[in-house]
């Protein structure tokens, strides 16, 4: 049976937007603090970067999650069937990851936040893609990005996740 994939990304950014408000509720106060971003950075992103320069940006919502003003991060969500073999990761050539990157870093330059990417494969746990290391964390580095188990990344504090 084929899968929707335009579904199966849609749940995940769900399942992320609800994972993220869970996980900062105390921080935020707010019980749904994140959520999908209806537009999942189309309007926007890829080719429709030109927008940029024509549209009123002030209420503008770039990225694949709708989070706090404070949220330090700009966040791409991929949900994919086949992650990419380990040898591309090793040789630094994994298309796929490069074009989430350039994606991701067009709307983390576009917002002023920093770019995290959180990616989940079939049968694979989720793990996230961020410019800086994580401690206490065994990771790959792509290309100058950290490759940490979200679960990891998530359990450092609140500080390290909101503007001051």
């Amino acid at each position: 049976m084929a899968v929707n994939g335009k579904n199966k990304g849609n749940t995940f950014e769900r399942k992320i937007a609800n994972l993220l408000s869970q996980r900062f509720e105390a921080h935020t106060g707010i019980k749904q603090a994140f959520r999908r971003n209806s537009d999942s950075g189309s309007f926007f992103g890829g080719s429709n970067q030109k927008r940029i320069q024509t549209h009123n940006m002030e209420n503008a919502t770039l990225g694949d999650i709708n989070c706090p003003k404070s949220f330090a991060y700009s966040i791409e969500c991929k949900h994919y069937k086949k992650a990419p073999l380990f040898a591309h990761i090793l040789t630094q050539n994994c298309r796929e990851w490069d074009g989430w990157i350039q994606q991701a870093e067009q709307d983390s330059a576009n917002t002023n936040k920093k770019l995290l990417i959180i990616i989940k494969y079939n049968n694979v746990e989720e793990f996230a893609l961020v410019k800086e290391p994580v401690p206490g964390s065994a990771v790959i580095v792509y290309k100058g990005y950290f490759v940490v188990p979200l679960k990891q990344l998530l359990a450092l504090p609140d500080s390290n996740f909101f503007e001051v």
